[in-house]
């Protein structure tokens, strides 16, 4: 409710993300850019002095991780709602939820299906911008259970987010 972007924030921005990357970042609500961010931020910290990590990388991924949510496709109430039925009914809240706005059923239905599909929009928009497939792979998977030789990069994305 009270997310700010200064004007250190838009220039880290601009540092690690490509005018097509961007605008992706840019299309986000600003609670969510200020997520990223945070996310972003976090993920430096946690990294500091690792040479083995492409920062570079971990940063678009941390300020892209959440693309797939695009301002306007979900309000507040939705998303409010969104949370508690993930809280309470998530084996039903995933299977209730369709891609799709409309009426307020409508709406909440695809304020569910975005919860739950983010990730693999977001790499699908990636793909589209035409980053490397590493990035929307990381994108892709970062709400997914940990697997064994994934990149460094997403164990500390899946951090970093978690602590924001």
């Amino acid at each position: 409710m009270t997310a700010r972007i200064t004007g250190q924030d838009r220039k880290f921005v601009a540092r690690y993300l490509d005018a097509e990357q961007a605008m992706l970042f840019w299309q986000m609500n600003l609670p969510d850019q200020r997520h990223a961010l945070n996310v972003a931020y976090t993920a430096l910290e946690l990294t500091a002095g690792d040479c083995t990590i492409d920062q570079k990388l971990l940063m678009k991924c941390a300020l892209l991780h959440d693309v797939g949510k695009v301002k306007g496709d979900v309000s507040t109430v939705d998303k409010i709602i969104t949370v508690i039925l993930d809280k309470f009914a998530p084996c039903w809240a995933r299977q209730w939820g369709r891609v799709g706005r409309g009426g307020k059923v409508a709406n909440l239905r695809h304020a569910i299906y975005i919860y739950y599909n983010h990730a693999a929009r977001g790499a699908a928009m990636l793909r589209e911008i035409g980053v490397p497939e590493l990035m929307a792979e990381i994108v892709s998977r970062h709400h997914a259970a940990p697997t064994s030789g994934e990149p460094a990069e997403l164990q500390i994305l899946r951090t970093a987010d978690s602590l924001n």
